[in-house]
């Protein structure tokens, strides 16, 4: 209280003085323009106190939310590590809030989901294996049971990882060696994903949003990817035998050496794509835009290519 009244004193006295330019003025005028200056000094000391008062409610406002974040985001973690799925699941969607929430969480939620696929839908050492004829390319076999599908919490939290809000990222979603077979994937935003030698044997990727996602070796037998966009994906000795790639979008992909025996490409964008030694026996490539690929040395034995594009490809010897 005293250092107010001080600085009161100050303000009003010595430096009103100061500040007013009076020199020429004569009693009345003198003593009007000081009180016009001793008003301004007030003013602009009532606005600093305003800001000071407004920043000091902002910052602990700031501070805590932050806490706020803070306590659900390790509530969260917590249930994440329950043996209860409905805990599992609380944890998951706890967490997307969180994510939708919070721009500086963003990434730290998106690697635990990511993190907790990897741990919770591991790719087994031994997987089923079929081998061909000696000297042929050894290609996974499709699951005998169609209709398995992921854990619940596990398509949970990829189809809260395939939902989350479009923002810069500092990583790329790494989903690389998970067995997501039957996953339902469909429009899920996952653009530059790693997903290397994955399994997605009979999922579903509709309209997945799969620009430039690393794919390599990745298990696709009769995954369903109808108009999916996979430009500039990296494909190289991906397992697509059978897989429905119907008007999907491929243009500038890697499919280097991919298998795509019986697969179904109608309509597909393949333009500029490069298919050098893939498998294409008895696919279905109709009406499917080939321009300017590269076919050096596929294998199109029995391929349907009723009405596809092939302007200025690459068609080597196949």
């Amino acid at each position: 209280m005293l250092l107010l009244t001080g600085m009161l004193v100050l303000l009003l006295g010595p430096i009103a003085w100061w500040a007013t330019p009076a020199k020429h003025l004569q009693g009345k005028d003198k003593a009007d323009v000081r009180n016009a200056t001793r008003q301004t000094l007030l003013a602009a000391v009532g606005g600093l106190v305003v800001l000071t008062g407004a920043a000091f409610t902002a910052r602990t406002f700031y501070l805590t939310r932050r806490g706020q974040f803070t306590d659900r985001y390790t509530k969260a973690i917590g249930q994440l590590a329950s043996d209860r799925l409905t805990e599992r699941l609380g944890g998951i969607y706890a967490l997307e809030h969180l994510m939708v929430e919070s721009d500086q969480d963003h990434n730290t939620v998106v690697e635990v989901l990511a993190a907790f696929i990897r741990e919770n839908a591991p790719l087994e050492s031994a997987a089923s294996k079929v081998i061909g004829p000696v000297g042929s390319t050894e290609v996974t076999a499709a699951p005998k049971d169609r209709a398995q599908r992921p854990r619940t919490d596990v398509q949970a939290a990829l189809t809260v990882l395939g939902r989350r809000p479009d923002r810069p990222e500092s990583n790329r979603v790494n989903l690389r060696r998970t067995d997501l077979t039957g996953a339902d994937l469909s429009g899920a935003r996952l653009q530059g994903a790693t997903m290397t030698r994955a399994r997605l044997q009979g999922a579903f990727l509709a309209k997945a949003q799969l620009q430039g996602a690393f794919l390599v070796g990745a298990e696709l037998p009769g995954a369903y990817l109808g108009g999916a966009q996979l430009q500039n994906a990296h494909l190289e000795g991906a397992q697509l035998r059978d897989a429905d790639l119907s008007g999907a979008q491929l243009q500038g992909a890697n499919l280097t050496r991919a298998q795509l025996q019986d697969a179904h490409l109608s309509g597909a964008q393949l333009q500029g794509a490069y298919l050098t030694r893939a498998q294409l026996q008895g696919a279905n490539l109709a009406r499917a835009d080939l321009q300017g690929a590269n076919l050096a040395r596929a294998d199109l034995q029995g391929a349907n290519l009723d009405g596809a594009d092939l302007q200025s490809a690459n068609l080597g010897s196949f």
